[in-house]
């Protein structure tokens, strides 16, 4: 069974649904309507809008990962857990990476996803992406994960041109008691996290967690292990405080040490090998700071300010490289009038990279540091009350390395109903460049001679080069949407996309020169400039449904489709960038979840995901694939539970990425399983 049968049995199954729950609904014996809409439409979102709305007023594609979410899909990662967001392509690179996009252009450094944990940054400005493996927190503490697919510059900022994803976690008096976790299994060699909350009085309460994981190896296509353990300590504290009725102050920081294995997939200038392959352990470690004041001054008035230290370190081997980031944000919301509601701030940021130039990767900059500066203003216009809204907004950003630029967006919201709205949406979004793709030289491949590839008696070195000139990249994109009870107990969210990216990241060749070698032989280097020779559209449609047939029986599934198209301008070439754009991302992707509280003790939870192949990842093709999970969970008493997951099950291992630049060697992940207790008191 492929993908698109998989697609083939979900319409179907929703016609099913709808013809099945119409019939429920004809009955006037059923009960079905007692099941209030408050954890589906009512659900508050804050990242929208930079302030507390209800999903039904979202003029935006988000999509809200619950806590019971998370802890009933069996996930033990952040990231795997976002496998279950329409139009969020998840792909393991192996056992300790992860490529994560939305709405394409997916790669380990994936440069058009903003994510955020607690207001603070987690996307990387060296490498233009997320070190996945290093977000972490214990599971149990996040209250909610809100994901926007579509750009959300004009609030948040540069980089946020396909989405953003904020991880929300629970305030220190929602997190109160003791609780230890842990568990074995195959994969998840060993696990145990502990984390103890309390409150010091009336007016304040605080928590410190621990967790260390010990993780296996998955294993290659041949079926041989891969060199891809892992393992990593974390731990934490939030304190939170209320000085007076209307101020709240958060103080709230991680620590984080840990050690990564992979094989680097390295290149030679002479024989007698032009290639190798090197196992290395990566030593990873970091740690934040985050402090936030907020004053409400009305119901529709309140004001923030958040300062936040992060720092990373990293001992790659082909680029060794630490990270400091201080940021400053300030915002403000009032009411100017009884038909508006204006959201606005300011912020700062500085930023500095230091790296260790190798044979494989070198900056003419080894330390660079860069200053940002930005504002934003967002005003929602009642033009008929509580039914028709206008949002206008923007943020205008000026950083030293990027230079200027201004991302607005406008947003019309129409709500018929309490339970119907439809939106629509046109914006800009901007990817800052970075010092990086100015001055990078990244030794990318050696073609041996007489080969079909190079037909000359020497070597052939492939070198990637930054370019002085580099632009940063942008997208226009429009977007509707509507959510709705289509049926008692049935809801229903859909967007549609249609996006025009313009500047965007490819490369070019040079004039190829010869070189002295290591050996005083001659090689033939071909460079290959960065360059803003890219452009396209991409268009896709998402379907989030959710169905409560019964009371103990709760359905949840996720359907996506996309398709690209690309251009290269001048003498630019499709060697990486293009064909990963058109080909880096599977066409359609489908999420469906199935929850079944058997008793108050007993749950039993069923999740099948399938997903389309990719066409081209660094010239290479990756298999679709359909898996399933399964978890059953019970509770001998009040505050214990003890649960079984079995991830993966129908395959013994897939492929689903190929990193595209840093060569490291993937792996397929494999069919595994895990037994867990939690005791809480």
């Amino acid at each position: 069974m492929n993908i698109n049968s998989i697609s083939t049995v979900y319409a179907f199954i929703f016609v099913f649904i709808t013809i099945f729950t119409s019939a429920a609904q004809a009955d006037s014996e059923t009960d079905l309507t007692d099941i209030p809409l408050e954890s589906l439409l009512e659900i508050q979102v804050t990242s929208v809008s930079k302030k507390s709305q209800s999903l039904t007023n979202a003029a935006a594609a988000v999509f809200v990962i619950t806590q019971d979410d998370i802890k009933r899909s069996g996930v033990t990662t952040i990231v795997d857990a976002l496998r279950m967001v329409p139009g969020v392509q998840v792909a393991r690179i192996d056992s300790n990476k992860w490529a994560v996009s939305s709405r394409g252009f997916n790669g380990r450094f994936a440069n058009k996803l903003l994510v955020l944990m607690d207001g603070r940054s987690l996307y990387t400005p060296f490498f233009i992406g997320v070190y996945w493996e290093a977000q972490d927190t214990l599971l149990d503490d996040i209250e909610r994960i809100e994901v926007i697919r579509g750009p959300g510059a004009a609030l948040w900022g540069a980089n946020a041109v396909n989405g953003v994803i904020n991880i929300i976690t629970k305030s220190a008096e929602n997190s109160n008691g003791t609780l230890i976790s842990t568990g074995t299994g195959t994969n998840e060699k060993g696990f145990i996290s502990a984390r103890n909350g309390f409150a010091i009085n009336d007016n304040s309460g605080v928590r410190f967690y621990v967790k260390h994981n010990e993780r296996e190896n998955f294993v290659y296509e041949s079926g041989r292990d891969s060199n891809d353990e892992w393992h990593k300590t974390q731990g934490g504290f939030r304190y939170d405080i209320r000085p007076s009725s209307d101020d709240t102050i958060t103080l709230q920081g991680d620590y984080y040490d840990g050690r990564l294995s992979e094989t680097y997939h390295l290149y030679n200038i002479s024989p007698p090998d032009y290639q190798q392959y090197i196992n290395s352990n990566t030593a990873i470690s970091g740690g934040n700071i985050t402090s936030r004041w907020q004053r409400n001054y009305s119901e529709s008035s309140r004001s923030s300010l958040q300062f936040y230290y992060d720092h990373t370190e990293r001992d790659m081997l082909v680029s060794p490289q630490k990270f400091n980031t201080i940021d400053i944000d300030f915002q403000h919301r009032f009411a100017p009038s009884k038909f508006q509601d204006v959201v606005w701030g300011a912020a700062y940021r500085f930023s500095q990279y230091t790296v260790v130039n190798t044979q494989t990767l070198s900056f003419n900059e080894n330390s660079v540091g860069n200053n940002l500066s930005s504002a934003f203003v967002h005003d929602e216009i009642s033009i008929l009350p509580n039914r028709l809204f206008l949002i206008i907004g923007s943020r205008f950003e000026h950083s030293d390395i990027a230079g200027s630029s201004i991302q607005p967006n406008g947003r019309l919201l129409w709500a018929p109903t309490p339970h119907t709205s439809v939106w629509g949406s046109i914006s800009r979004a901007v990817r800052s460049k970075t010092k990086g793709e100015e001055d990078i030289s990244y030794n990318y491949r050696t073609i041996p001679p007489q080969t079909p590839q190079n037909s000359s008696s020497i070597p052939l070195r492939l070198e990637i080069v930054g370019n002085s000139g580099f632009k940063s990249e942008e997208v226009i994109s429009y977007e509707a949407g509507s959510r709705t009870e289509l049926l008692q107990r049935l809801f229903a969210d859909v967007a549609l996309y249609y996006s025009r990216y313009n500047n965007l990241r490819v490369i070019s060749p040079g004039v190829g020169y010869a070189e002295p070698s290591q050996t005083n032989t001659q090689n033939m280097v071909q460079p290959y400039y960065l360059s803003n020779d890219m452009y396209g559209h991409s268009a896709g449609a998402e379907i989030a449904l959710e169905w409560t047939p019964l009371d103990w029986w709760r359905i949840q599934s996720a359907y996506s489709y996309q398709k690209f198209k690309m251009y290269l301008k001048g003498t630019s070439i499709d060697i990486i960038n293009k064909g990963n754009a058109e080909g880096g991302t599977p066409s359609q992707q489908l999420s469906l979840r199935s929850g079944f509280d058997l008793s108050r003790q007993i749950k039993l939870d069923l999740w099948l995901r399938g997903v389309g192949h990719l066409d081209s990842i660094d010239g290479k093709t990756i298999p679709g694939y359909i898996t399933a999970d399964v978890r059953f969970a019970w509770k001998p008493q009040q505050n214990i539970e003890l649960a079984v997951v079995a991830q993966n099950i129908l395959q013994n291992h897939h492929p689903e990425f190929i990193p595209e630049y840093i060569n490291t060697l993937p792996s397929e992940t494999v069919r595994s399983g895990y037994a867990k207790i939690t005791w809480k008191f």
